[in-house]
């Protein structure tokens, strides 16, 4: 899918349908883990190597658009969910949070904060720097170096443009599964004609009910061809989500990883502490699905994966924290 180089600002034709898709429920849920998102060909674009996670991604879509159409998912998160003033989370989660971004080299950007009371466990990242934790989640962390630990990959995806390659992925994947179901039902439509074609080749004379009879298969032939095209789409669909939609978001969840650790080592904190976070993760978190059907890494791979990481970063001495990349036998 990169085959050539793109420029981050091109713009995708977005239209009413896509804004409502990326409403504060789906960018909560990874933006555009399901549903369907449309963009006009023209604005397909290509590849470009992000500097901090050194992969390369296909994007049709800037942050800046992605942030216009957060703003409003923003607002009305924080309108429909009571947040907390309470300096005991709200204080500490910006101090937190301005570490981290400056270990990451974004202390120059505006960041906007916010902790929702409520006792989930859990912390979103929207475009445009927006990141919200909940008390639950801050509540199950320790330490503040667990909190960092939490911060850094909500910032991990700031950095590695996570949200514009979902997006992007999406689209492209919507626009592949069209094009494929729309080709499958010419042809079924094209064989259902030519069966009624071949019945009266050659003929000057049709009895009328012979002819009524051809007009019956006929419709038959086509409502079995819709039938099965909207099969083809489902299978599709699902063929497309398995094998692209669902690796890429455990791909981003395992870069933002490996990024929140470097961001933790670079603003102070000690990256060992994500380890820890995991751990205890995986202990709360024994009923899972099975890997490859989740949009989320095993909390138990995230652990060994990070763990494996820091040491590897630590092996390096002065060379190491400057790339998330590691040995293909690590």
């Amino acid at each position: 899918m990169c085959t050539h180089d793109h420029h981050d600002d091109q713009n995708a034709v977005i239209d009413k349908d896509t804004k409502e898709m990326l409403s504060r429920r789906h960018m909560v849920q990874a933006l555009a883990a399901g549903g369907a998102l449309t963009v006009t060909a023209p604005a397909l674009s290509g590849c470009a190597t992000n500097a901090e996670t050194g992969s390369k991604q296909f994007l049709l879509i800037g942050d800046g658009q992605l942030g216009q159409m957060a703003a409003s998912s923003w607002a009305e998160a924080k309108q429909k969910t009571p947040t907390s003033t309470d300096p005991r989370y709200l204080g500490r989660l910006k101090t937190i949070g301005s570490r981290i971004a400056r270990g990451a080299n974004k202390s120059n950007e505006q960041w906007d904060y916010a902790v929702f009371d409520t006792d989930t466990k859990n912390a979103f990242v929207l475009p445009g720097n927006r990141v919200g934790f909940y008390k639950g989640m801050m509540d199950f962390a320790e330490t503040d170096d667990q909190i960092a630990a939490v911060m850094g990959h909500e910032v991990g995806h700031v950095t590695g443009k996570h949200a514009a390659e979902r997006v992007s992925q999406q689209l492209a994947g919507q626009l592949a599964v069209t094009g494929g179901t729309a080709l499958a039902g010419s042809q079924l439509a094209k064989k259902c004609r030519s069966r009624g074609e071949a019945r009266i080749a050659g003929r000057t004379q049709v009895p009328r009910n012979e002819l009524y009879a051809i007009q019956r298969e006929y419709q038959q032939c086509m409502s079995g061809a819709h039938s099965k095209t909207k099969m083809l789409n489902a299978a599709l669909g699902m063929g497309f989500t398995v094998g692209v939609i669902l690796p890429y978001s455990r791909k981003h969840e395992s870069q933002s990883d490996l990024l929140g650790a470097k961001y933790m080592h670079k603003a102070g904190y000690n990256p060992y502490e994500s380890v820890k976070l995991w751990e205890k993760m995986a202990e709360k978190n024994t009923r899972r699905q099975p890997e490859f059907l989740s949009t989320h890494p095993d909390p138990s791979r995230r652990a060994r994966d990070l763990y494996n990481y820091i040491k590897y970063q630590e092996k390096l001495g002065s060379q190491g924290w400057e790339s998330i990349r590691m040995p293909k036998n690590s």
